[in-house]
């Protein structure tokens, strides 16, 4: 009877406990803001200093929220229909670089 609660309990939390931390849980999920003038960027904008450059440049300010078990990771930038999300803290786009 010990033997097979031993076991049963190993199965159910082995696997978590064997699980990478660092991996991600979950697909990235994209937050794209809409903005019209830099004096909304002061009202709901996170950072709002990318927010009024996106704007300048003729841009959206966007996150890339991605998911991991100590919590989500945002990263901060720009986005644009035909080349998609532009990281202003790693300088990496992502997105279709050739748009047809």
């Amino acid at each position: 009877m010990k033997l097979t609660l031993l076991l049963g309990t190993f199965l159910l939390f082995g696997f978590a406990i064997g699980a990478n931390p660092s991996e991600e849980l979950s697909k990235p999920l994209l937050r794209v803001f809409p903005s019209f003038r830099p004096e909304e960027c002061q009202d709901w904008a996170i950072r709002p200093f990318i927010c009024k450059q996106c704007l300048r440049e003729g841009k959206r300010y966007a996150q890339l929220i991605r998911f991991f078990e100590d919590g989500p990771y945002r990263t901060h930038g720009c986005y644009k229909e035909p080349g998609g999300f532009e990281s202003i803290e790693e300088e990496t786009k992502t997105g279709n670089a050739n748009p047809r």
